[in-house]
């Protein structure tokens, strides 16, 4: 029993000296956080500003009106970008970027002025866009239906992709690709797609985009040919995004990117195709 009484007295000891501590943390000023991509399909330019906020404000970021907003090109085109009711600085008219020419997106914003440029690097058009059926046992991939492209790289230049895939006008998750990935890139240029039931008898499996699809749906997918630097900016920008909290997080920290003067985001030219197709029944 009196070891019973010194236990909790203990703990009310210990209940007493608990005491509520506020960390202070530190916050920068704000910053201005630039969003842009233009590319070779023809459709208006877009810019987006917003302001930065602290890492821990949840809150919807507040997007900037008074700024001007003009992408140069050495083709010669000068366009200024209007302030719409989307909180978007777009273009008049839809535009589009030449293979091998550099644009420059200049923003002159609370008396600073903001540039990134970039040059359009060659694409090419998807040779194939198909579906097919993973039966089971095919490794760690769930047997069903999947698309896959096939489509060429430019052996003159190192490539970097982004694919948009949209099944039934929703976006899957975007996937990040590069000729670094050789056999197993999604665009599978080792794979016969005209013959993908003997392919497929040899064990070669075309690497497809990460999700089953079913007779009848609708596909779309986009491909953008982008630069070594946004491309490694999307890697970052997903290591971030991607936090759980844990201890083996890396620390918090904004992804390099192209903008002058202390400017976040990116602003990216990129080269655009995109296919589409419905699943056959």
């Amino acid at each position: 029993m009196r070891k019973l009484i010194y236990l909790i007295v203990a703990s009310l000891a210990f209940a007493a000296c608990e005491k509520i501590v506020e960390v202070d943390l530190p916050s920068e000023e704000n910053r201005l956080v630039i969003e842009g991509q233009i590319t070779s399909t023809k459709e208006p330019w877009k810019v987006r500003l917003t302001s930065s906020q602290p890492y821990f404000n949840q809150n919807e970021a507040t997007t900037i009106s008074n700024a001007i907003v003009r992408i140069t090109g050495t083709d010669g085109q000068d366009i200024l970008l209007s302030h719409t009711d989307t909180g978007m600085f777009v273009s008049d008219d839809s535009l589009t970027c030449t293979v091998g020419e550099s644009y420059t997106l200049n923003v002159s914003y609370d008396g600073q002025s903001y540039e990134a440029t970039e040059e359009l690097n060659q694409g090419f058009d998807f040779d194939t866009l198909a579906t097919y059926f993973l039966p089971d046992n095919n490794g760690f991939i769930q047997s069903g239906y999947y698309v896959f492209i096939q489509g060429k790289e430019n052996p003159e230049t190192g490539d970097y992709y982004l694919f948009n895939a949209y099944k039934n006008d929703t976006l899957q998750s975007p996937q990040l690709d590069s000729d670094e990935f050789g056999s197993v890139s999604y665009l599978n240029e080792n794979f016969d797609a005209k013959n993908i039931i003997a392919e497929l008898a040899l064990g070669k499996t075309p690497r497809p985009f990460p999700f089953t699809v079913e007779p009848g749906d609708s596909i779309r997918v986009e491909q953008f040919v982008i630069s070594r630097a946004y491309y490694q900016f999307l890697i970052d920008l997903s290591i971030q995004q991607g936090r759980s909290g844990s201890p083996f997080d890396s620390p918090p920290a904004n992804p390099n990117n192209n903008l002058s003067n202390g400017a976040l985001g990116f602003f990216s030219v990129a080269h655009k195709v995109s296919e589409e197709m419905v699943v056959p029944e």
